[in-house]
C-alpha cells in the first residue's frame, strides 16, 4: 500500500458535512519500563509504548499482533497462546528459557521448559481488554528484570481501579471469516469505589471470545503420508479457539503513604485443532490438515498477586509477591510418525496413533525494591529477587487398540515419558541515574545472580528403546551491567548511548537414550561434560538512539541502531533417532536499527509509521545443525515495517467518528539450517487492516460501534514451523498460518 494510497482514503473520508476534530498534538504516554513511572520520550530506552485506545483502533487482539506495530520484534505464531518471541534477532530455540522477558506486571509468565517447545506450552496469550498499557524494551534487560531478558522485555500493564470513580464498559463483537465461520466476542469491566472516603475500589474484567475454525481435516491416504485418503472431509473448521477469563483487583489506601494492591487473573482457552496447516499436501491455496484422529489443546492460567507500596519519605518500598499456575494439555496425532519408521514392516499401512502431552508450570515469585525520588542530581533503585519454579511434564504414545492384531506385533507401548525440573533463582539488582549537568545524565546498573537447576527424567516404550532414568542438575551466577548516558539537548531532543549485557541460564541436558542414539551422538565430538549439561549464553549490546519531537509536538521521531555481539550460543541439535540434544555453539552477531514515527499535519490527521532491519547472523559453522558461518539466524525477518494512516472527525455536532487504515510487511526468514529442506526459507507477506468507528458526541458516549476489516486482501502466509511433540517427517511439516480475512462489527457501552 503506498502512502499516497493511505492518504486518499484519510481525505476521502471527509465530507461536506464533516468537520475537522479539534485534537491536541500527539499525548505524551508514560512508561513503567524503568519500573517508575517516566514519560515515553524522556526513558533513554528504545521502547515502544502502545495505550488501551492504541490496542483497540489499531486491531491487536494477541501477542503475535504486536509483532506488526513494533520495530524490532518478532513473534514466531504456531495458533493463539502458542508463541515464540525474538526482539533484535535474538533467536533461539535451544535451552531451557526464550531470549525474552515477558511480564503480565511485575511477575514473569514465561516457562521454564524445552524451549524448542516453547510454541506449544510457554507463552499465555492475555486477554487484552481491560489492559491499560503494552510495553516492548528493545535491548538486554537483564539488570531490572534479569535473566533471559536477552533480546528484550515484553510487559503487560494491567488497569488499576479507580479509587473516586464508579465506571464499566461493555461490548460485543461479530465477525466472519473468509473460509471459515462466524466469530464471537464479549467483554466487561466494572469499576466500583468501595466506600465513602475513596479509600478502596473494587475492578471485575470478564472476557469471552469464540473464534470460528478455518482449516478442514481430512483422512491420510493408507500407503501415502503426503496425500489425502478416501472418505472425504472428517471435520471442517477444526481449528476453532474459545478463551474465557477474568480479571479481579482490589485497591486499598490505607493512609500513611501505605497503599495494597490484590489482584487474580484467570483465562481458560481451548484450541479445536492446530492453527497450521499440512505441506504436503495442503498449501497457502487449500487450507487443509491430514490428521485420522482430533487434536484438541487446553491452556489453563491461573495469577495472583500482591503487590504493596509504602511511601518512606524520599523513597518508596514495593514490595511483589506472585503465584503463577499454567497447565497446558496437548493432543498429536502421529499416525504419520508411525508408519514413517515403522513401514513397510510391520506397519504396512497408515493406522491412528495418538501422542498426549501434559505441561505444568507453578511458579512463586518476590521481588523487593526501593526507589528514590531525591529532588537533587542523584536517583536510586535496588532490589532482591527470588523466583521458585517447579515444572513437570508427561507424554506419551500408547498402543491404539487393535494396532497388535492389526500387524501381527506385541508392543507395550511406543513411548512413554516424564520429566521433573525446577529452577530457583536469586538476584540482587541496583541502578543509579546522575545528572552530570543540567542536559547530560549518566545511568550504571548491575545484577547479580545465582541460578540453580535440577532434574529427573523417565521413559520407556519403543521410540525409547526400552526403560531409562537419569538426574541432572546445574548452577549458574554472575553480573549483569548496564550504563547508558543521554543528553537532553532541549524540552523535545533527548540522545543516548547504551552498553549492556544479557544472559540466559544454561541447564541440564536433555538426554537422547543411549540404546538409539548412542552412535549419532558420539560422531558429534561433544565432551561427556556437554552432554550432561550446556552453559549460560551471553552478550553485549551496544546501541544509540535519538528521541525527538518536532513542529510544536506534533512530530514524534524516535530511532536507534544496535550492534549485539552474542557468545556460546545454545543451539538445539535435532538427532536422527527421534531426540534432540542442547549444545553451545561459537557465537552470533545481530546489528540492525529501528524507527518510529508519527505525524498529526492537521487537526485529525495522523500518520504513523515504524521500520525495522535486522541482520543476525551466525559467525561460525554448528556441528550436527547443517548451519554455516554465514547463515541467518531462524525465523528473524531481515525488514519489517508497518504504515497507517487515522482520521478523527465532527459530524453535524451531534457525532463523532474515525477511519484507520494500516499496512504490515514480514520479511522472509529462514526457518531451518538445512538447505536442503522444501520448509528451508518461509516468504515474506504483507497484511492490510481497515477500522471505521462512530458514536454520540459526549464525554461519555452512550454507545460506539466499530467496523473491522482484518487482514483486508485476504493474504496468507507462514508465521511459524512449529516442532512436534513427537517427531517431524522431513517431507511433510506443519505449517503455520495467519487468519484470513475477517470482517465484522464491534459495539460498545461504557458507563
Amino acid at each position: 500500500m503506498r502512502p499516497a494510497s493511505l492518504l486518499t482514503f484519510a481525505l476521502a473520508a471527509a465530507s461536506s458535512e464533516v468537520a475537522s476534530a479539534q485534537e491536541a498534538p500527539l499525548e505524551q504516554v508514560h512508561v513503567t519500563a524503568q519500573k517508575r513511572a517516566e514519560a515515553l520520550q524522556s526513558v533513554p530506552l528504545s521502547v515502544t509504548a502502545l495505550e488501551q485506545r492504541d490496542l483497540e483502533r489499531m486491531g491487536i487482539e494477541r501477542l503475535a499482533d504486536l509483532a506488526r506495530e513494533t520495530p524490532g520484534l518478532a513473534v514466531v505464531s504456531s495458533g493463539p497462546g502458542q508463541n515464540i518471541l525474538i526482539v533484535r534477532g535474538v533467536s533461539s530455540v535451544a535451552g531451557t528459557a526464550g531470549t525474552v522477558g515477558y511480564y503480565l506486571d511485575d511477575t514473569p509468565i514465561t516457562a521454564s521448559s524445552n524451549a524448542s517447545l516453547l510454541s506449544l506450552r510457554g507463552l499465555i496469550d492475555p486477554g487484552l481488554f481491560d489492559i491499560a498499557r503494552v510495553e516492548v524494551l528493545r535491548g538486554p534487560q537483564g539488570t531490572l528484570y534479569g535473566s533471559s531478558s536477552m533480546g528484550g522485555t515484553i510487559k503487560y500493564v494491567s488497569s488499576l481501579p479507580d479509587l473516586r470513580q464508579f465506571s464499566g464498559r461493555a461490548n460485543a463483537s461479530l465477525s466472519h471469516t473468509t473460509g471459515g465461520g462466524w466469530n464471537k466476542e464479549g467483554n466487561a469491566m466494572l469499576n466500583v469505589p468501595l466506600g465513602d472516603g475513596a479509600n478502596a475500589a473494587l475492578r471485575l474484567g470478564l472476557f469471552l471470545r469464540h473464534a470460528a475454525g478455518y482449516i478442514d481435516r481430512y483422512p491420510i491416504a493408507p500407503d501415502d503420508i503426503l496425500a489425502v485418503g478416501p472418505g472425504g472431509r472428517q471435520e471442517r473448521n477444526g481449528n476453532t479457539e474459545t478463551t474465557r477469563g477474568l480479571r479481579v483487583s482490589l485497591r486499598l489506601n490505607l493512609g500513611d503513604g501505605l497503599a495494597v494492591n490484590g489482584s487474580l487473573y484467570y483465562q481458560h482457552m481451548r484450541l479445536g485443532a492446530p492453527f497450521q496447516v499440512d505441506v504436503p499436501p495442503g498449501s497457502f491455496n487449500a487450507l487443509l490438515q491430514t490428521r485420522l484422529l482430533p487434536e484438541p489443546s487446553v491452556q489453563k492460567s491461573a495469577l495472583g498477586n500482591l503487590t504493596v507500596n509504602k511511601s518512606l519519605g524520599n523513597f518508596e518500598l514495593v514490595s511483589s509477591t506472585s503465584y503463577y499456575d499454567r497447565r497446558v494439555s496437548v493432543t498429536e496425532d502421529a499416525s504419520k510418525v508411525l508408519y514413517f519408521f515403522l513401514s513397510p514392516a510391520p506397519q504396512t499401512s497408515v493406522y491412528p496413533v495418538l501422542m498426549r502431552g501434559e505441561y505444568i508450570n507453578r511458579e512463586i515469585t518476590q521481588e523487593v525494591r526501593l526507589l528514590s525520588d531525591f529532588k537533587g542530581p542523584l536517583q536510586l533503585i535496588g532490589g532482591a529477587f527470588y523466583r521458585h519454579v517447579d515444572a513437570p511434564l508427561a507424554s506419551e504414545i500408547p498402543v491404539t487398540a487393535g494396532y497388535n492384531q492389526r500387524f501381527g506385533t506385541n508392543f507395550d507401548s511406543f513411548f512413554t515419558g516424564g520429566r521433573q525440573a525446577t529452577v530457583r533463582e536469586t538476584a540482587l539488582f541496583g541502578e543509579a541515574s546522575y545528572q552530570l549537568s543540567p542536559g547530560w545524565t549518566a545511568r550504571a546498573g548491575l545484577r547479580a545472580f545465582r541460578i540453580r537447576q535440577g532434574f529427573a527424567q523417565q521413559g520407556d516404550g519403543l521410540f525409547n528403546g526400552g526403560p531409562s532414568a537419569v538426574l541432572g542438575d546445574s548452577s549458574d551466577s554472575g553480573y549483569t551491567p548496564r550504563f547508558n548516558l543521554s543528553w537532553q539537548a532541549n524540552q523535545d531532543l533527548m540522545l543516548y548511548a547504551t552498553a549492556s549485557k544479557g544472559y540466559r541460564q544454561g541447564g541440564p541436558n536433555n538426554p537422547a537414550p543411549a540404546a538409539l542414539c548412542a552412535n549419532e551422538v558420539a560422531g558429534l565430538g561433544l565432551s561427556d561434560d556437554a552432554l550432561r549439561k550446556f552453559a549460560a549464553d551471553t552478550l553485549w549490546n551496544y546501541e544509540a538512539g535519538i528521541k525527538s519531537q518536532w513542529l510544536a509536538r506534533r512530530l514524534t521521531l524516535n530511532a536507534s541502531v544496535y550492534s549485539i555481539d552474542w557468545n556460546k550460543v545454545q543451539q538445539q541439535i535435532v538427532l536422527q533417532c527421534g531426540f534432540n540434544i542442547t549444545a553451545n555453539f561459537g557465537s552470533a552477531r545481530s546489528k540492525g536499527a529501528e524507527l518510529e514515527a508519527s505525524y498529526q499535519p492537521s487537526p485529525g490527521l495522523t500518520l504513523r509509521l515504524n521500520a525495522g532491519l535486522t541482520s543476525a547472523t551466525l559467525k561460525n559453522d554448528v556441528p550436527g545443525t547443517g548451519a554455516i558461518k554465514g547463515d541467518r539466524l531462524l525465523d528473524v525477518p531481515r525488514w519489517s515495517g508497518a504504515a497507517a494512516v487515522e482520521y478523527n472527525w465532527r459530524w453535524g455536532g451531534a457525532y463523532s467518528g474515525f477511519g484507520r487504515l494500516g499496512a504490515n510487511y514480514t520479511g522472509s526468514a529462514n526457518s531451518l539450517y538445512d538447505r536442503s529442506s522444501p520448509f528451508y526459507r518461509r516468504g515474506g507477506f504483507a497484511e492490510v487492516n481497515f477500522q471505521f468507528g462512530w458514536q454520540p458526541e459526549g464525554k461519555t458516549p452512550p454507545w460506539r460501534a466499530t467496523f473491522f476489516a482484518e487482514n483486508l486482501l485476504d493474504k496468507i502466509g507462514q508465521t511459524g514451523l512449529p516442532v512436534a511433540i513427537s517427531a517431524d517427517l522431513p517431507n511433510t511439516r506443519r505449517v503455520a498460518i495467519n487468519r484470513p480475512r475477517t470482517v465484522g462489527i464491534r459495539l460498545e457501552v461504557p458507563f
